[in-house]
């Protein structure tokens, strides 16, 4: 258990998609008997973080569940949160990164606060990963305005905001993202 975190952050667990590849929500996917949504809301509560938003997510939870009715990927679901947290930054993070720890997750939380810029993204070797990230309520206007221009990417967000990483490395292939059943299987093989 991690200590409690004494910070006013929310956290938006994007958890929509069609999950086209999969065949089947990944939300529902166990690891450890454990559903996947399960596993990133329980990462957020051992934080702390009592404001949880569910972003796209089809089925039931006590936690806030927001339906994207718009379905125009991460960044319309990254919009959603940000329009329903109650403080003013929060935690984003993908329901099909299980792997990541939560003790990343605090170190991403603590960098965040140290810099005063609209966003703080994970970067491994290079690699951005904007779904992992720390996000403020200010850069609502932004992602509006690229939806409105037809552009979904959220590539095309980091274009347009002030940003900064927080580096990591993946030595225990912490990004691990289950898109496919081949991936789910691999996940799997390798908890045994």
């Amino acid at each position: 258990m991690i200590k409690y975190l004494n910070k006013n952050i929310s956290a938006i667990i994007l958890s929509g998609g069609k999950s086209s590849r999969m065949g089947e929500d990944k939300c529902d996917l166990l690891y450890d008997n454990v559903r996947f949504i399960d596993i990133q809301i329980n990462k957020m509560k051992s934080l702390g973080i009592e404001d949880i938003i569910l972003s796209g997510y089809k089925g039931k939870s006590d936690e806030k569940v927001i339906r994207d009715e718009i379905m125009l990927g991460p960044l319309s679901g990254l919009m959603l949160g940000l329009k329903n947290i109650i403080n003013d930054r929060a935690v984003l993070l993908s329901v099909d990164v299980p792997l990541f720890p939560e003790e990343q997750i605090l170190k991403l939380i603590n960098e965040s606060f140290s810099k005063n810029n609209s966003a703080t993204i994970v970067r491994h070797e290079g690699i951005r990963e904007p779904l992992i990230g720390i996000y403020k309520k200010d850069i609502l206007p932004h992602i509006e305005k690229i939806l409105l221009n037809d552009n979904h990417s959220m590539g095309a967000l980091l274009d347009v905001i002030d940003y900064d990483y927080y580096d990591i490395s993946d030595k225990e292939n912490i990004f691990f993202n289950v898109n496919e059943k081949s991936d789910y299987q691999k996940l799997l093989l390798n908890n045994k």
